[in-house]
């Protein structure tokens, strides 16, 4: 006779939990030891086949054996389909055969997307949706990673000391702001996997990557290289850079655990980020996310209207009005503002709404740095063309240069010039 398999599944936490889950099961050798297993903290599935089966079967036998509940949190996913909104069948084309998928999309890859599904939806697999899901999430991480570690070593910046690191300390508000936004991630990632939501933990890992990426790193990018102004503040980017960096790896671990790996192991040279410490971070500012929250929507109301306007944002313009609620934003952030906007000073008026509005005259001086600007991306374009490394110097040949000298010495900076001369435009390596 053959007894039917789902009570089979529904006898394991009698029949299988014993010493390291070897020998004779501890339910009847060692009761006292047993109880410290059941019932389970967690157990998860997705199709409706286990939750019919599997889960009653376990409720079952729990109720007959102890009159008690065989597990304390369950987790179940509403169905897999392919992306197209169909089951997956081989007759259909939209089947993927999960070794095939993991060859293909890559194992963290696949873990994100049921990281980041809501388990009430049904999950629409496959490539398509793998190849957004990385360009979204691991391609944007793995580019912050690799603009620090390429910058890092380009200004023969290396950290101190061995990990765990402490939080670093600096006067920049950039800095000051993203490790205010790295200790509140700690927090509500930690809050929601001790509820086992990983959904919810990956939406606010997902938000805090677009706020390192997309302004943290792209306000940054002047600071370091050969065109930084400031070896301390040089610094003290890198310092902050590195710690969330690494705290981030920490974080990412249980829900990415190979790029996590490679990037912890790299910065910090240890073992494994998989034997670090849980990330613990002392309370930092709790001012500068909602200040710089309202910056960043400023700037995107900025970036719409110079769309509108047809003016490139390299065009640089007078001034930006600023209509909103409470106080004007301080120095530090209204400066981020500016140099977002490419402009020269922001104005502030009281207002129940926000909205914004640019000075577009262009009065020859902006019109000189205009040029001025347009000169040295053409620079920079041809110092790739020629294969040039960043901290190659160079002379620049031009039928046109700035009048005014601190321009030209702006445009020597930014392009790692030498010198600039009249005559037709090129560039030539200098020894």
């Amino acid at each position: 006779p053959v007894g039917n398999p789902w009570l089979d599944a529904g006898i394991v936490p009698f029949s299988t939990i014993s010493g390291q889950n070897r020998g004779e099961s501890l339910y009847k050798s060692d009761r006292k030891e047993w109880e410290k297993w059941f019932p389970a903290d967690f157990i998860t599935e997705s199709f409706p086949g286990q939750f019919k089966n599997w889960f009653y079967s376990l409720i079952a036998m729990s109720t007959v054996l102890e009159d008690r509940e065989p597990f304390k949190t369950v987790l179940g996913f509403g169905t897999l389909l392919g992306e197209d909104g169909r089951a997956m069948h081989k007759s259909w084309g939209n089947a993927i055969e999960f070794n095939e998928g993991a060859d293909k999309i890559g194992v963290d890859v696949m873990r994100w997307m049921y990281v980041r599904q809501n388990p009430a939806e049904n999950l629409l697999f496959g490539y398509r949706v793998a190849d957004e899901t990385r360009r979204k999430f691991h391609l944007k991480l793995w580019n912050v990673y690799n603009f620090f570690v390429t910058y890092a070593n380009l200004d023969g910046w290396s950290p101190a000391g061995k990990a765990p690191f402490k939080a670093p300390s600096s006067p920049n508000v950039l800095d000051r702001w993203i490790l205010e936004r790295l200790g509140l991630l700690v927090g509500r990632v930690s809050a929601s996997l001790e509820k086992f939501d990983a959904s919810v933990a990956g939406e606010e890992m997902e938000k805090f990557l677009d706020d390192l990426s997309l302004w943290y790193i792209r306000r940054s990018r002047e600071r370091v290289g050969p065109a930084a102004e400031s070896e301390k503040d040089r610094d003290d980017f890198y310092k902050s850079c590195h710690f969330v960096l690494t705290t981030l790896a920490g974080v990412l671990a249980p829900f990415v655990p190979f790029i996590s790996e490679a990037i912890y192991k790299n910065l910090t040279k240890e073992e494994s980020v998989h034997l670090s410490p849980w990330p613990s971070l002392e309370p930092q500012e709790t001012s500068l996310s909602g200040q710089m929250a309202l910056a960043r929507e400023i700037a995107e109301k900025g970036h719409a209207m110079r769309k509108k306007e047809g003016l490139a944002v390299r065009k640089p313009l007078g001034t930006l009005w600023v209509k909103m609620e409470g106080k004007p934003l301080g120095e530090e952030i209204t400066g981020l503002i500016c140099s977002e906007l490419n402009v020269k000073k922001v104005e502030y008026s009281k207002s129940k709404s926000l909205s914004v509005k640019l000075n577009t005259k262009i009065t020859p001086e902006l019109e000189e740095e205009a040029k001025t600007r347009e000169l040295v991306r053409k620079i920079q374009a041809e110092r790739k063309n020629m294969g040039m490394n960043l901290t190659q110097k160079i002379v620049v040949y031009s039928e046109w240069l700035p009048e005014d000298k601190k321009l030209v010495q702006w445009l020597l900076g930014k392009t790692f010039a030498s010198k600039a001369l009249k005559g037709g435009f090129r560039i030539e390596k200098t020894s």
